[in-house]
């Protein structure tokens, strides 16, 4: 090997040393080469355009303050801001995304998070520490949000660290989920009668980092384009995303038939003929369950404030014959732990046999609880109590307008006919029914209140807080559930200090077991996530085969990832097959251990020979 072989054997890998640090710049997710690319490839490929309605909903605000993610229309303000993590709540997957890694201290009172590098808002202005730490803060200072938050730190401008005021190793899941949004003191000043208001802005030119910007707004139509600026590399795929108004279940539903909408959110009584059976090959569903249907009972009002009686409640309830007659076949029975579908691996084989029996329809069985506490049937068939007095009769609302739930409710009044119970329904407004509940102003309800989390744990959220005299508003523990003779809260309490699952898990099967027996709702269905898609055009859907996300398009955060995994069938665009944002952050490290390794290899090659020469 001469000297001059050598030169261009280094000459080679210094060349390839500045090829492959290019591509781990763009791998790095280098915002201004990435703008670049994203342009070009979008001018240069078909212009891909995904109509989505994310439910029947009121004419379109042209509002997007990021303080309310969740107003109408849902879902669009996922595209357009941003969580540290996001965290699936059917399973507890958590994918990195602002947030690359997280980790609690030992003793549960510290959170540290590393950030993204090389991360843009859509105005090219740089992601760092001091936006976290100023989104959380401005939360707390206006909204009184985040009170076991002690402290957040910028330990550095990619690192950020939360204080607790007591071990919170479960809040992961509340910090990671919330968006991050620049600093801006034109938030930071807004107050409403000297009072801090940020909520009340009117924020016509959102600023964040997500995929995509506002292009265009009107009541009825709402234009996203690509983000230029977006660290992901490649990503979207999707050009333009319109969001399209519709005020009605049977307009989104014709709409969806004819093609015009590809990704909607909407409740069709027989969705096979009416939607699938015009377009076998391309008209799609899946339902996946959700958040339980209960009937939420009031716990301060005589009969129901006896835990038997509860139990004895639910068993007389046949709750397929809710689901096959009234949700269509769309909504699988409810298990009697009050937990999400998705969680039932949780429970050991004892609560797994509690949850069901108190789930099984069997009136013989509710007969047998009651007559145990002295209530017979009478000579009329009616029950008892055992002074002898008839049970007074009961009423159970639902919201006017819901027809599912007016044949829900017709049901179980049916069926607790059964056990001598005589029950009156009504079916007022949502808003009676919320303000009734909240009041504690009724008996019996048809609701959706239990909390949702990717863990048994957060779905107890809501059952639990101060027992509110009827007269009184209260938005938790709106059942009035008086759960101070069991350990409940030291199990509950517990599930925070540690973040070892094992523990977690006995923990969980210990509020499983007081909830299951106690029985302070109902639990009656899964309500049904409510899911169409067209694939005539675009790929990369979530179904039944292919769970990756929680698919409905009204979910700020989780609607992201699904977007991210479309693709426009007509172009050469890779489909993304699941990839985590991290796994790019592996490619980049191990391109620069392979880079180190071949400079290293050639430097060592040239002074063997040079020293072979000498």
């Amino acid at each position: 090997m001469t000297i001059i072989s050598s030169k261009r054997k280094i000459a080679v890998a210094i060349a390839l040393i500045m090829v492959l640090s290019g591509f781990v710049v763009f791998g790095g997710h280098s915002s201004v080469a990435h703008s670049s690319t994203v342009t070009n490839a979008a001018t240069a490929s078909n212009q891909s355009t995904l109509y989505l309605s994310p439910g029947p909903t009121a004419a379109f605000v042209d509002n997007f303050n990021p303080f309310n993610v969740w107003t109408t229309p849902a879902g669009i303000m996922g595209f357009i801001f941003e969580p540290l993590f996001q965290i699936n709540t059917y399973n507890g997957t958590v994918l990195p995304w602002l947030g690359t890694s997280y980790k609690f201290s030992p003793n549960g009172m510290y959170l540290n998070i590393t950030l993204r590098h090389n991360v843009t808002y859509s105005n090219g202005a740089p992601f760092n520490s001091q936006d976290v730490v100023y989104t959380f803060n401005l939360e707390k200072k206006a909204l009184g949000s985040w009170p076991v938050i002690s402290n957040i730190t910028a330990v550095g401008p990619y690192q950020v660290s939360f204080k607790f005021t007591s071990p919170q190793t479960q809040y992961l899941f509340y910090i990671g989920s919330q968006v991050i949004f620049p600093v801006n003191e034109t938030w930071e000043n807004a107050t409403s009668n000297g009072v801090p208001d940020p909520q009340s802005q009117i924020v016509t030119d959102p600023i964040g980092t997500g995929p995509y910007i506002l292009q265009s707004f009107s009541p009825q139509k709402i234009v996203l384009t690509k983000n230029p600026h977006y660290w992901q590399p490649n990503e979207p795929k999707i050009t333009n995303v319109v969001y399209v108004d519709y005020t009605s279940n049977s307009a989104l539903a014709l709409a969806l038939a004819e093609g015009k909408v590809e990704w909607a959110s909407v409740f069709e009584p027989n969705v096979t003929q009416l939607f699938t059976a015009n377009n076998p090959a391309h008209n799609k569903y899946w339902y996946p369950p959700g958040q339980q249907t209960t009937i939420v009972l009031n716990n301060l009002i005589y009969p129901l404030n006896q835990t038997f009686f509860r139990e004895a409640l639910s068993v007389a309830i046949n709750r397929t014959a809710i689901d096959n007659i009234g949700e269509y076949g769309y909504e699988t029975p409810a298990n009697g732990a009050n937990i999400l579908q998705q969680q039932m691996s949780y429970l050991n084989t004892s609560n797994t046999n509690l949850a069901n029996k108190f789930a099984e329809y069997n009136v013989t069985l509710a007969l047998s609880i009651l007559s145990d506490h002295g209530y017979k049937l009478n000579s009329k068939g009616q029950l008892t109590a055992p002074n002898g007095t008839v049970v007074p009769d009961l009423n159970l609302m639902s919201v006017a307008g819901y027809t599912d739930w007016d044949t829900d409710i017709t049901i179980i009044a049916k069926d607790l006919k059964a056990i001598g119970l005589t029950i009156t329904t009504t079916t007022p407004t949502s808003s009676v029914i919320a303000s009734d509940i909240s009041d504690g102003n009724y008996q019996m309800a048809l609701d959706t209140v239990t909390g949702v989390g990717p863990t048994p744990y957060y779905d107890y959220g809501g059952f639990i807080g101060n027992i509110v005299p009827i007269g009184n508003t209260s938005y938790i523990n709106e059942e009035r559930w008086n759960y101070s003779s069991t350990n409940f809260m030291t199990y509950y309490n517990n599930y925070t200090l540690t973040g070892n699952l094992t523990y977690q898990k006995s923990d969980i099967n210990h509020m499983v077991t007081i909830v299951t027996e106690q029985m302070p709702m109902i639990p009656l269905v899964y309500s049904a996530q409510w899911y169409e898609y067209v694939n005539t055009s675009i790929g990369g859907w979530p179904n039944a085969s292919n769970p990756f996300w929680i698919p409905v398009p009204w979910y700020p955060g989780p609607s992201e990832v699904v977007m991210l995994h479309l693709y426009p069938l007509n172009t050469s665009a890779t489909p993304n097959k699941g990839i985590s944002p991290l796994t790019y952050d592996y490619i980049a490290v191990g391109v620069v251990v392979a880079v180190v390794a071949i400079g290293s290899v050639l430097y060592l090659n040239n002074k063997k020979q040079k020293r072979k020469n000498d």
